[in-house]
């Protein structure tokens, strides 16, 4: 932990950090001086995060979450609230591929499974976020989409829509809450 860090004092939430590019913004937000909470499914790779952050000597928790689940998600807002008093910062995060298929051939299940974490996961996390950051006065929420999210790619229906989803959803909530 950097003691000239950006943002010292400052509490964040990153969910899917458990491995990959939220691994690597929740090491981020720890090395500028915020305590991290790390949200994933994923409790091995959770943990691991967890324990590098703290060999830096960076302030973190592991809290296992579903984004695509509402209780959980509130969960994980309220439990950041106990353990650091304010939530600051949030970078949404968590995403899946889902299988690769043609229209024609993708399984309902499997298109509600993606769309419910990518898209469902990062609409339950603002939600909770705002509230508490509307009541602070405060805060600041980055939502991770993909190029899939202003291309197209063949077999990735149910992903391409998600991101293009999380595009049009963050841009609608920044036209909101902006002056906020």
């Amino acid at each position: 932990m950097s003691p000239r860090g950006r943002i010292n004092e400052k509490n964040a939430v990153v969910t899917g950090g458990g491995n990959g590019i939220g691994k690597a913004i929740a090491e981020r937000f720890a090395r500028e001086g915020a305590s991290v909470i790390i949200a994933d499914l994923d409790v091995s790779g959770g943990e691991d995060t967890l324990m590098t952050i703290r060999k830096s000597g960076g302030e973190a928790t592991f809290i296992k979450t579903d984004v695509s689940k509402a209780i959980e998600v509130e969960a994980l807002i309220n439990r950041s609230l106990e353990i650091y008093g304010r939530l600051d910062c949030a970078h949404n995060n968590a995403g899946i591929f889902g299988p690769a298929n043609r229209i024609h051939s993708y399984p309902e299940e499997e298109w509600d499974h993606v769309i419910n974490v990518n898209l469902k996961g990062v609409w339950l996390c603002m939600k909770y976020e705002i509230l508490h950051m509307r009541h602070q006065g405060s805060g600041s929420i980055v939502n991770t989409s993909s190029t899939a999210g202003l291309t197209a790619g063949e077999g990735r229906s149910a992903y391409s829509a998600s991101k293009h989803g999380v595009i049009g959803l963050t841009k609608t909530v920044a036209v909101e809450y902006a002056t906020r």
